[in-house]
């Protein structure tokens, strides 16, 4: 079972280079879902950041960037072996969603 923060290398073979990983943003409460809701992180070759939006997350000693605009669902039959957990960073992500969201 994912655990909110989760991040799983990225499955897709289209973009990994670039998306190497892939953060788990769903709440625990929907772990009985067939989904997840996954925001790419993504190296600094594949964006602009803008800091706020993009805060910078360190996994395995790479500084990659949370995209948030990027978010997707991907089945939960694609996510084996987090490698990492990102729950240290909960405020910078919240903080990020909340721009997407509601602009503040």
């Amino acid at each position: 079972m994912s655990r909110q923060f989760d991040a799983y290398p990225n499955p897709l073979k289209a973009g990994r280079e670039e998306r190497p990983y892939l953060l788990v943003v769903q709440h625990a409460f929907w772990s009985d879902r067939p989904s997840r809701i996954v925001i790419p992180l993504v190296t600094t070759s594949a964006i602009r950041p803008e800091p706020r939006l993009n805060p910078i997350l360190i996994v395995r000693g790479r500084q990659l960037y949370l995209s948030p605009t990027e978010m997707f669902t991907i089945s939960t039959k694609y996510l084996r072996n987090p490698i990492t957990n990102l729950e240290a960073e909960r405020y910078r992500i919240i903080s990020a969603l909340d721009l997407v969201f509601a602009g503040i």
